[in-house]
């Protein structure tokens, strides 16, 4: 089994903390390793924990993210981790996130399941922003609501053409964050087919899990559409290595 991915919390408000932690401890790919109120105190623990990743609360009267990316370069440097930001859907900050090298950022009312995809997927090396809003109509190959930012160009299709219809919409829904309950709501399906086409799906993909399904959908551009004009994006990414870059 892998290392799990190591997450620091930061936000100004404990409540706030605590649920957005209990999220995370249910995914065991992921240790929470500390927590933090404020850029200082994050900054600090980050130098000193070392994670993989910051996730940023959205309504923290503490934490700017533009602010925090800064810091994090100048204190850290070749061991600044990569930063999720949980962003309020009026936010001004969003495209100065993602021009000062936030990661990735999701809109404050994600689903459970989705903040755990994404925090998955930006560990992974990609840089996304989820919207909502964009959300997919049912026969709609061309938009997704995690709308991942990495280059699709060199993407590997690699055993899509192998799935069924059925199967890339359980695939597209669980890339999204979806449980098997949840899709089998959304596709009118029980849940027993819905793991039945979730354990077909990973064998005809050669995938181990579902975290890996997740990653390989973005690789293969089943849930990779154009991305908005956020700035420009690093090539580099401060921990592992980025998935679906050429070798």
């Amino acid at each position: 089994m892998s290392a799990p991915i190591r997450v620091l919390l930061v936000d100004d408000r404990a409540i706030a903390r605590t649920g957005i932690r209990a999220v995370l401890d249910e995914d065991r790919g992921i240790e929470v390793v500390g927590e933090a109120p404020d850029i200082a105190s994050a900054v600090a623990k980050a130098r000193h924990l070392q994670p993989h990743l910051l996730l940023a609360g959205a309504l923290s009267q503490a934490v700017d993210p533009v602010e925090l990316v800064d810091e994090l370069h100048v204190r850290c440097g070749e061991r600044t981790p990569g930063v999720l930001f949980m962003a309020n859907e009026a936010d001004t900050c969003v495209r100065r996130a993602f021009q000062a090298g936030v990661q990735g950022i999701v809109l404050s009312r994600v689903t459970p399941g989705q903040l755990l995809s994404a925090v998955h997927v930006v560990a992974a090396g990609y840089r996304i922003f989820f919207d909502e809003r964009v959300l997919p109509a049912r026969d709609d190959d061309s938009v997704t609501q995690l709308t991942s930012c990495h280059d699709g160009s060199t993407a590997d299709t690699t055993g899509i053409s192998l799935l069924t219809r059925r199967e890339k919409e359980v695939f597209r829904l669980l890339a999204q964050g979806l449980s098997n309950t949840e899709i089998s709501t959304e596709l009118v399906l029980s849940e027993n087919t819905v793991k039945s086409h979730v354990q077909r799906l990973l064998e005809k993909l050669n995938l181990r899990n579902r975290v890996h399904a997740v990653i390989h959908a973005y690789r293969t551009g089943l849930v990779s559409p154009p991305c908005p004009d956020l700035g420009p994006q690093q090539d580099d990414f401060p921990y592992g290595s980025r998935v679906g870059a050429s070798a």
